[in-house]
């Protein structure tokens, strides 16, 4: 029985060679080819996250790749951001992007969740919002030509006589320009 598991196995994988050998940039460089996440803004931008040049374990660094769909497949920008990033969500004029930058090693690790802005025009990066709390949810919407970024937040503390954990649950709103437009407690 141990044996036709063993054939089937070398079959499959003699199957698999073609495929292979038709790809070697993907075996070449297989980090290049990696896409984290992606997602289209609403001119038909699309957004691709993949690991920045030399990115490591140690010292993540991501790449957004901005392609418009009259460009093919050449960026239209390009840009090369520190630390891991999460969603990305597309405004008219401005990407927000979720960026995770560890520092430290182990117990002593400290990760730092920021939302970066970007000109979706040029992906320059103007600037970063760090929310108090962790981020349960995050939205972008455009009103009047005009984005803005609801940022739903979770926060806990202890109660003054350390018998109750307490869980704050927050709404902000934030312009394109990253000031804070309203918070709301919910």
């Amino acid at each position: 029985m141990k044996s036709i598991h063993y054939f089937a196995a070398i079959f499959a994988a003699a199957a698999l060679l073609p495929q292979v050998n038709a790809q070697p940039s993907v075996l070449a460089n297989p980090a290049a080819q990696i896409v984290y996440g992606a997602t289209i803004g609403p001119d038909g931008t699309y957004y691709a996250l993949v690991p920045g040049t030399g990115s490591t374990a140690q010292s993540p660094s991501t790449a957004l790749l901005a392609i418009a769909n009259t460009a093919g497949t050449t960026p239209k920008w390009t840009a090369t951001l520190t630390g891991t990033l999460g969603p990305v969500l597309p405004g008219e004029t401005t990407v927000f992007a979720v960026q995770n930058v560890t520092t430290g090693n182990g117990r002593h690790a400290t990760t730092t969740t920021s939302i970066l802005l970007l000109s979706a025009a040029s992906g320059a990066h103007t600037v970063s919002i760090t929310p108090a709390g962790n981020i349960s949810d995050i939205q972008v919407r455009t009103i009047g030509g005009s984005d803005y970024l609801y940022v739903t937040t979770l926060k806990g503390a202890m109660s003054a006589d350390g018998e109750n954990f307490i869980t704050t649950r927050t709404v902000t709103i934030y312009s394109a320009t990253g000031a804070v437009i309203r918070t709301e407690a919910l």
